[in-house]
C-alpha cells in the first residue's frame, strides 16, 4: 500500500493545499521559513498518538477564529493482496477498491473518516484499522553513535544505546548481542565478522573515504567502537568529523530499520538530513534515501540543491511561502529549474569552482537579427582599423 496524496487544511503555515507523493521519494525544498517542517509535521499528525489540537490550526484561516483543528487527508493506493485481506473484515468495498483516503480533523478517533470516492465507510473499529495502513515515523534528530556501550545497555532497551544496537543488526547480530562479549574463539570471530560487514556497507555508501574501516573490540562487558581510515589509526566514534559521524549514524538507523520491516510497512518523514555534510557528503546520502526508498516510501526536506537527484526531477516539490502562507510547487524543474532556482537565490556566480570541461556560453538578453549583428561587428571591425 501507498501513500500517493495527501492534502493540508489551516495546519500551521498552511493555509491549503494538496500535492502528490512519489511511489519512492519526495522532496521538499525551499529556502529557510518556508515551511517545509510544518508539512511534514501535518503528514505526522496523522498518526493517532499526535497530539492534534487547535493550537496547530493556522491562524489567518476560518478554522482558527472558528475554534477548529486542522484537516489532515492521505491517500492510500496500490493495495496488494495482504492489505486487501486485512480491510476487507471492516468493508467488503476493499475486495475491489482502487483507491481510498482518510481524513482527520480532531484529536479522537472518532474524528478519522474513511472515503471511498465520496462516499464515508462506516468503521466499526478504526484504531485497528489504522494500525493496517502504512506507519508514519518523523526524524529530526539521530542519535549519534558513540565509542562504548555496556552489555546490559544493549540487552535492556535503552534508548540511548539505539544506534548501537542497530550497528550490530546491520553486522548480522540482530538476535544474539552476548556472543561478541563471550570470551572465547567463537565470540572473537563474531566480533571480527561483524565489523568486517559493517565495514563492508558504510564503504559502499561513503565515497569520501574508500578505506574507512569499523572494527569492534570486547573488553569484559564493554563493547568499544573504533574507526579508522588509510590517514589514521583506530580512533573513537567521537573524535571523527560532525559530518561523517552523523552520516553513519543516520545509515545505522534507517537500514535497522528496515530490515526486518515488510514492503511499504513505514512512512518515512527526514527533517533537513545532511546539514551537517558537504556537498559530495549529501550526494552520497542521497544514494542512501534511494535504498531506503526500495522497501519504504520517504520525504525529506531540504534548502541544498546538492540534495536533489537530478535523474527524477518530478520527484522535486518546491516549498515557498505567499500572501496566504505556505505554497507548493509540484513542476519546480520547468524551464531548467528556473523556479527553484529563483526560489533559493541561486544563480551561476555561486558556482564558482567548475569542472575542467564545462562550457559557458553567454547569451544575449534582448533578441537580435543576424543582420544586425553583422552591422554591429562591420561598424566595430572599421573602427579598430
Amino acid at each position: 500500500m501507498l501513500i500517493t496524496r495527501a492534502h493540508l487544511k489551516a495546519f500551521r503555515s498552511v493555509f491549503e493545499f494538496g500535492f502528490p507523493i512519489d511511489p519512492k521519494i519526495t522532496v521538499m525544498i525551499g529556502a529557510n521559513e518556508s515551511g517545509k517542517t510544518n508539512i511534514l509535521r501535518g503528514l505526522e499528525s496523522f498518526r493517532p498518538d499526535f497530539p492534534f489540537t487547535n493550537s496547530l490550526t493556522c491562524q489567518y484561516s476560518d478554522y482558527y477564529y472558528q475554534g477548529r483543528c486542522p484537516e489532515v487527508t492521505l491517500e492510500f493506493s496500490h493495495l496488494s493482496r495482504e492489505n486487501r485481506r486485512n480491510l476487507i473484515p471492516f468493508s467488503e468495498i476493499f475486495k475491489d477498491v482502487e483507491k481510498f483516503s482518510v481524513i482527520k480533523n480532531g484529536p479522537d478517533l472518532t474524528n478519522y473518516h474513511v472515503f471511498v470516492k465520496d462516499e464515508e465507510l462506516s468503521i466499526s473499529n478504526i484504531k485497528r484499522f489504522l494500525e493496517f495502513l502504512p506507519k508514519i515515523l518523523y526524524f529530526d534528530n539521530i542519535s549519534l553513535i558513540k565509542s562504548r556501550v555496556e552489555l546490559d545497555t544493549l540487552l535492556n532497551g535503552d534508548v540511548t544505546s539505539r544506534t548501537e544496537r542497530n550497528l550490530l543488526k546491520i553486522g548480522g547480530l540482530q538476535n544474539n548481542f552476548e556472543i561478541i562479549f563471550e570470551d572465547s574463539t567463537r565470540g572473537r570471530r563474531a566480533s571480527e565478522e561483524a565489523g568486517k560487514l559493517i565495514t563492508q556497507q558504510i564503504r559502499r555508501v561513503w565515497s569520501q573515504e574508500p578505506t574507512i574501516e569499523i572494527k569492534l573490540n570486547v573488553n569484559g562487558k564493554v563493547l568499544y567502537i573504533d574507526i579508522s581510515d588509510g590517514t589514521t589509526v583506530y580512533d573513537t566514534a567521537e573524535s571523527r568529523s560532525l559530518g561523517f559521524r552523523w552520516y553513519l549514524s543516520f545509515y545505522i538507523n534507517f537500514i535497522a530499520q528496515t530490515f526486518e520491516a515488510k514492503a511499504n510497512e513505514y512512512f518515512f518523514l527526514i527533517d533537513e538530513p545532511g546539514i551537517h555534510l558537504h556537498p559530495a557528503g549529501q550526494k552520497d546520502l542521497t544514494k542512501v534515501m534511494e535504498d531506503l526508498a526500495i522497501k519504504n516510501q520517504l520525504i525529506y526536506t531540504t534548502h541544498s540543491p546538492f540534495m536533489i537527484n537530478r535523474e527524477f526531477p518530478q520527484r522535486v516539490r518546491l516549498v515557498y511561502k505567499g500572501r496566504e502562507g505556505t505554497k507548493i510547487d509540484n513542476c519546480a524543474y520547468r524551464d531548467n529549474w528556473k523556479p527553484l532556482r529563483r526560489s533559493i537565490g541561486l544563480v551561476l556566480g555561486d558556482l564558482f569552482f567548475f569542472n575542467d570541461s564545462s562550457f559557458i556560453l553567454e547569451v544575449p538578453s534582448k533578441k537580435t537579427s543576424i543582420r544586425k549583428k553583422l552591422q554591429l561587428f562591420k561598424s566595430h571591425s572599421g573602427k579598430n582599423a
